[in-house]
């Protein structure tokens, strides 16, 4: 009954919800969904259209199948946004304990770096570790992780400071815990759902990351299909008609994100308990 009412109440988070299962599956299995190689040219299938023949999704300009690439290319911006998200959860949190549990220095050091941080244009920073550290999957990750991680941090230092004063707190440093014993079992559990809430916000944006740097040549090599080098290719046909090979990536995209900003906002809000 209460699964019912969650999902007559809000039925946009079980939407969502599908709708990322659906896109995990798919790249989960996407060698047996699309018999096609997603690199490989047939010069007798040049831009064909949806509908065609064995191709449900129709051909590029160079006879490659566009379901194949979707579908590979989900794996990639799919690995990435989690990965980056991971990785951006794991600094953010490690870096928001030092400085909720550290000397004052450490906290006005961590504290302050993110602010500045912050305020920076974070695509001018992505781009410029990307020009550095020169395209591949890697480098968005690291890109990713590097521009994300102070959101987490703040969220996770508020969260630490406002619990370290509670009357249970108190009893656990009186038992004889130590700081650190303290932090990993009553501290870090109580500021994971704040953090939860932020890091699914930060696999959309890692997602995102990924597309643009794709499309502007800095990301994944264009040999490895993700849905930002499917747009960087689908550019050039923008004036031929093939309307369809900037529409479907862009679509997953646009509703990927979605889909993660719906769940984070759900989860932010508390509803996620409700499942």
């Amino acid at each position: 009954m209460l699964a019912v009412r969650v999902r007559v109440r809000r039925p946009g988070v079980w939407v969502a919800g599908v709708v990322l299962v659906v896109m995990v599956g798919a790249a989960v299995l996407a060698p047996w969904l699309s018999p096609y190689d997603p690199i490989a040219t047939d010069t007798d299938a040049l831009g064909l259209p949806p509908g065609a023949p064995g191709h449900p999704l129709g051909t590029d300009l160079l006879g490659r199948d566009l379901l194949a690439r979707l579908l590979h290319g989900a794996r990639t911006s799919l690995l990435v946004g989690l990965a980056a998200a991971a990785l951006t959860v794991a600094a953010g949190v490690l870096l928001g304990a030092l400085a909720a549990a550290g000397p004052r220095w450490l906290d006005e050091l961590i504290a302050r770096t993110a602010d500045v941080l912050l305020s920076l244009p974070m695509l001018l920073v992505v781009l410029g570790l990307a020009a550095v550290l020169g395209p591949s999957l890697g480098t968005v990750i690291v890109a990713v992780a590097c521009t994300g991680w102070m959101a987490v941090a703040l969220v996770a230092r508020a969260e630490l400071i406002s619990q370290r004063e509670r009357l249970y707190v108190r009893a656990a440093y009186g038992l004889g815990l130590t700081r650190g014993q303290v932090l990993r079992r009553h501290l870090l559990p109580g500021a994971l759902p704040p953090v939860a809430s932020v890091a699914a916000f930060e696999v959309g944006h890692a997602i995102l990351t990924e597309s643009t740097l794709s499309f502007l040549g800095l990301g994944v090599p264009p040999h490895r299909p993700s849905w930002g080098n499917l747009l960087t290719e689908a550019q050039e046909h923008l004036l031929t008609g093939a309307w369809y090979t900037v529409a479907f990536p862009a679509g997953c995209v646009v509703v990927t994100i979605l889909a993660v900003n719906v769940l984070a906002s759900a989860a932010n809000r508390g509803e996620g308990r409700a499942w």
